[in-house]
This record gives C-alpha cells, structure tokens and sequence, in this order.
C-alpha cells in the first residue's frame, strides 16, 4: 500500500524527506529560501499586468504598498492558488490565502527583506464541473448549491466563463437557508456584490477573496491574460520541444516515489505534452497536445509545427499549462521563496524537481499551507458534552457511538451475545453429535454454521438498536459529525466558509483564520471562533 508524499513526510518517514524541498518547518529553511528569491527580478510588463488587475479591485492601500515593494529588487513573493470556486469555494480556499500573508510577514522578519503574498488564480483550468457547486452547513442541515450543468463547448477555460442567471436563484436559497444566523445579511449581500449573474467567474471569485483579505496586501494574479501569456511563452515552448524528455523524467521520478513507498498523484502519458492547445480559438476548449502520427495534434486534427510556431509568436493565449507545468511558469515569472498548497498539491509537487533541474528554474520551499478545522460555540458545547475531542472524529460513527453512550448494556454487544446465545447452542449440538448416529454428521456441520451465521447478525442489529437507543446521544453526535467531519471528509474540505461568517461575522471569522495559520505546525489545529 502507498501513501501521499504528504503523508509520508508528515509521518517522517526517512525515505521522503529527500522528495521534496520542503524543511518547511524550520525558519532557516525560510530564510535561505528568501535570500535565494530576492536573486531575481519580476518583468516589469508583469508589474504592469499586476497593477492593471489590481485597480479593478475594491481599494486597498495595503494591496498597493505591496504592489510598489514587488518592484523594487531583492524582494521574494510567497505563492499560493486555487480554482475560481462557487461562493468562494471550500473552506480551505481562505486558510490558503491567510497562510500566505503569514508566511510572507515570517519571511520579512527573517530576512528584513520585503517579502509579498500572492494568488494565483487557475483561471486557465477547465473543470467547470469541479467548481460549479458548493457545499454548505445551515441551521437546518448541509445544504449544496450547483450551477446548471455545463454546456456545450466543454473544456473551456474558466477564464472565459460567466455566471448564469441561474446564479440569482441560488443566493436567493442561500439567503433563505442561512437567515435564522445572526450575521447572515452581511454574507448575503458580500456574495451579491461579487457574485451577479452575467459577471465573469473568475471576476466574481478574486473580488470576493479581495474583499475578505484586503487590509492583508494579499495580491492576485489571473495569468489567462495576454501579457501573461506572452511571457509564459517560451517556457511552454520549450517544454513542448523536450516533451519527450520530459516524459522520461516523469517515468523515473514515478519509479523513485513508488521505491519510497508514494504515489504518484498526478497520473502522466508517455505520449502527452505538458502543454494544452486551443485549437478553434482562445476562448475555445483546449485539450493536450500529443504525438500522433502526423505530429502533433489534439481530438481536433493535427497541428503542424510552422503552425503552432507562429500562434506561439502571435496569439500566445492558444496555449495554457497544466497543472504539473503551471508551478515553472509561476516560478519563472516571479521571484518565488515558497510554493503553499494542500496535502495533494505538496505530493505533486514530488513529481517536479526533475523538470525544474531540466527547464533550469530554481525551485521555491514546497509548504503546507494551515489546515484548520473551526469549531463554533454550540459545536464546541457538544463536543464538551458527549467528552470528545474534534481530532478523535475521523473514527467510524459506530465506534464513536459505543463510547459516547455511556449508558449502552455491555451484555447487548455484538460479540457478548453471540457467544451467550451460541454457548447453549453449541452444548446440544455436541450432544447429538456424541451419540455418532450415521448420517448426522454433516447435517450437525451444516446447523451449526447456519445458526453462528443467523445470530451473529441478530446480535450486530441488537447492538446496534441499543446504541441508537440514546438517541439524545445520537443526535448529538451526528450534529457534531455533520459540523466538522461530514460523510468523513474534513469540514476544510466539506463545506464553504458562509455558514460560520454567518454565525459569528466575517471579520471575526477571517480573523480567527489569521491568527490560526501563524504556526508552522502542519498538524490540523482547532479554531475556536
């Protein structure tokens, strides 16, 4: 069995250390990666794509400060991103964006160096799918909310898509479902400011994160822009040239992970570039560029050489990265000190030191970025009255049970009554069998097996029926379940962040997110808000 690399470095297990650049854990590490960074210099056409796309931002003169320090030389950037999801997207979207503003405070107090926090928004991603729900938890229970389903042409960049009408419908129930909250009008009209049908999605998303971090400096970047674009250009040219190289690599490194015991997270084709080709236009879908037996070529037809020679020189935006070529565009546009990302992010990150020696791009501090979990008051009450401990729920919901119902009858367990029934049992059929009458044997064999059988489910669903018996209990636990480990998987994860900025306001909620993500402890850290 294989783990993440994340989980193998978090477990420290020897043979993973090695995977990654990512001491993250120790602030000299920090700085050596800083000082590294402040070696190299932003273009200042990307300085002036960056100050276009933050005068489209609500005004913030923290945002501006750090816009004039990425100018001047020896200041490093401390790299973070995500899809442009729905409402924001899952929670963790804002432990990402505070723990780049903590990272980038650390590093200035290590170095003395300016150091900036940065988005990068993955506008040129195409799994409109992936992004267009959200799940969220209500007074009257977890709740999901879907934009219509895609429509043709699929494989379109998020860049280029809008929010429906639909999209008014849906903060509409979301207003309705979180009205009984004390602060639910403040969520409610913060999400139809950013997020009115007709808008793009990618514009809706980055206003919302601005709005909610913008006395931080936090930047953003939407690299699916033409002067982006012209500057990614001959990266993806080349990679495109050594695809077969690079591919080589990628086998390799896949056989050193295994040899370590990890996975490799994102699956790579022998015959696949890193580089995504929009065939019928930019704002059209794009798919891999692959060998062929004609050259190169998408689902759409071949593409000569000549060809994409000249649209890589004249129209740059027909080409995107994906997402094991998009860290070396961004760490060849700016003077990145470290990468943050969750636990899939990081083991993927595994698979890259090889192209970045490679393409000869120095490759930042790969970090984790705060992963929280965020326990509001009446949670945080039940949690008290059932004496459980937030980390102790990812335990099956059935052995959570047993401990909390203090009241439970340990003669109706499952194995206790089964061995209770089962022993009179057992008695009479050794009786028959003793009596050695021909032709029993086998029956008594058949009884026996039969009966273990139908009693050992009988005594599973009497156990069951006397744990479900306290269902004050029960209940309890199954709404401290849904808050913070919903159809177990980790609330970070599970829900967005409007439930509890309803409950306890947006600024304390960012604020308790803040001030959470200053450690660099990558264990999970409850929140009390």
């Amino acid at each position: 069995m294989t783990d993440s690399v994340f989980a193998a470095l978090l477990a420290g297990r020897p043979e993973a250390q090695h995977l990654l650049p990512s001491r993250f854990t120790e602030p000299e590490a920090w700085r050596l990666a800083a000082e590294a960074a402040a070696q190299r210099q932003i273009a200042p056409t990307l300085l002036e794509e960056l100050a276009r796309q933050t005068q489209a931002l609500p005004a913030s003169a923290a945002r501006l400060r750090n816009l004039e320090l990425l100018a001047q030389p020896g200041t490093s950037v401390v790299v973070t991103g995500q899809q442009p999801g729905l409402f924001g997207g899952p929670l963790y979207t804002l432990h990402k964006a505070a723990t780049a503003v903590a990272r980038a405070r650390m590093v200035h107090a290590l170095t003395g160096r300016p150091c900036v926090p940065l988005f990068w928004l993955q506008s040129e991603d195409h799994d409109y799918a992936e992004i267009a729900q959200l799940s969220i938890s209500t007074p009257a229970g977890r709740m999901t909310l879907a934009l219509p389903a895609e429509a043709e042409p699929a494989r379109v960049s998020l860049a280029h898509r809008v929010l429906p009408p639909e999209t008014a419908t849906l903060l509409d129930q979301l207003s309705q479902a979180l009205a009984p909250l004390p602060h639910s009008a403040d969520v409610s009209a913060l999400l139809r400011e950013c997020y009115a049908p007709g808008r793009p999605i990618v514009g809706a998303f980055v206003e919302l994160l601005a709005r909610l971090w913008g006395d931080t400096g936090l930047l953003f970047l939407d690299p699916r822009v033409p002067a982006v674009a012209a500057l990614a250009s001959p990266l993806l040219q080349r990679a495109l040239a050594q695809r077969a190289a690079i591919a080589a690599d990628l086998r390799e490194r896949a056989t050193l992970l295994a040899a370590a015991g990890c996975n490799e997270q994102v699956h790579t084709r022998a015959a696949a570039s890193l580089v995504f080709f929009h065939a019928a236009g930019v704002t059209g879908p794009r798919y891999r560029l692959t060998d062929g037996a004609h050259g190169l070529q998408t689902p759409l037809g071949s593409v000569s050489a000549d060809t994409l020679a000249q649209l890589f020189a004249n129209e740059p935006l027909r080409f995107s990265s994906s997402a094991l070529l998009r860290p070396l565009v961004q760490d060849t546009l700016l003077p990145t000190c470290a990468y943050l990302g969750g636990p899939a992010e990081l083991s993927y990150f595994a698979q890259l030191p090889p192209l970045y020696a490679r393409l000869g791009i120095p490759m930042p501090l790969i970090a984790p970025r705060a992963r929280l979990r965020i326990i509001d008051p009446t949670t945080r009450s039940l949690l008290g009255r059932l004496g459980l401990q937030a980390a102790e729920l990812h335990a099956p919901r059935g052995a959570l049970l047993a401990r909390v119902a203090g009241g439970a009858d340990p003669s109706l367990s499952a194995d206790a009554l089964h061995a209770r029934l089962l022993t009179p049992l057992h008695a009479q059929l050794d009786a028959l069998g003793a009596l050695a009458l021909e032709g029993l044997a086998d029956p008594i064999r058949k009884a026996r097996e039969s009966c273990e059988q139908a009693l050992g489910k009988l005594a599973q669903k009497v156990e069951r029926a006397a744990l479900e018996r306290d269902t004050i209990t029960s209940t309890r636990l199954d709404r401290v379940l849904t808050a913070l480990y919903p159809d177990g998987a980790p609330q970070e994860r599970a829900y967005g962040f409007l439930e509890l900025a309803a409950r306890a306001g947006i600024g304390a909620l960012t604020q308790a997110i803040a001030s959470a993500t200053e450690s660099l402890d990558p264990g999970v850290r409850d929140v009390y808000l």
